[in-house]
């Protein structure tokens, strides 16, 4: 069971969210919140698996959110839900601990699938965020790709790919044929060279520096 605390400033949208959510079995509502705080003090209370987060809602940001439930329970993971298909607010939500990133107009398949995901510690980023980035990064004068981009090697970046779909290490060892262990180390290696702490952060800065392309 999938427990989830559902964040909206907006009564329809967050209880049509509640309504749709909870006809799947693997799902419990835990709870509702209307803004960043509150959604902190009922992370606390109800311990969710999942927060599905929005973004822009009055008496703080749920970036802001994510970050505070980030540091006080690292367990809990943000899924960002979101009308905001800016790309400042993609990396802040993922430097925040974000493990995922949806826009609202998202299919409910999709974002079923998404929580799915997201609470087995995979990442997933909206297939028209990903899009989005990639064509704002390979504009002209958008700048050249780093020197990190170049050092990862072929199979880091067939790991790199597969990860940005939502796949487990034991899926990507089964599809690259190599051990679990053999792609812990590949993580660990992207991560060193991309700079970042996290998959969700490594996806993210792969994505906009155009070394992945968008996921279907």
């Amino acid at each position: 069971m999938i427990k989830i605390l559902v964040v909206d400033d907006h009564p329809l949208l967050r209880q049509g969210l509640v309504t749709m959510l909870q006809k799947w079995p693997d799902f419990e509502i835990v709870g509702e919140a209307i803004s960043a705080k509150d959604s902190i003090e009922k992370t606390r209370e109800y311990r969710p698996d999942v927060v599905l987060m929005d973004i822009r809602m009055p008496g703080g940001s749920g970036i802001e959110g994510i970050t505070a439930i980030h540091e006080l329970m690292p367990e809990v993971k943000g899924l960002v839900l979101t009308v905001s298909d800016d790309e400042d607010d993609l990396f802040s939500a993922m430097k925040a601990g974000a493990k995922g990133y949806l826009l609202k107009n998202t299919e409910l398949d999709s974002l079923v699938d998404a929580i799915r995901l997201v609470d087995k510690g995979e990442v997933i980023v909206s297939s028209i965020m990903a899009s989005r980035l990639i064509a704002e990064f390979q504009q002209p004068g958008a700048g050249h790709r780093s020197k990190d981009s170049d050092e990862l090697s072929p199979r880091e970046k067939e790991a790199m790919q597969l990860v940005a779909q939502g796949s487990s290490n034991k899926e990507i060892a089964r599809q690259l044929f190599i051990s679990e262990t053999t792609v812990k180390a590949h993580l660990r290696s992207i991560l060193e060279k991309l700079q970042v702490k996290n998959r969700a952060e490594a996806v993210a800065k792969a994505i906009a520096k155009g070394l992945l392309t968008a996921p279907e």
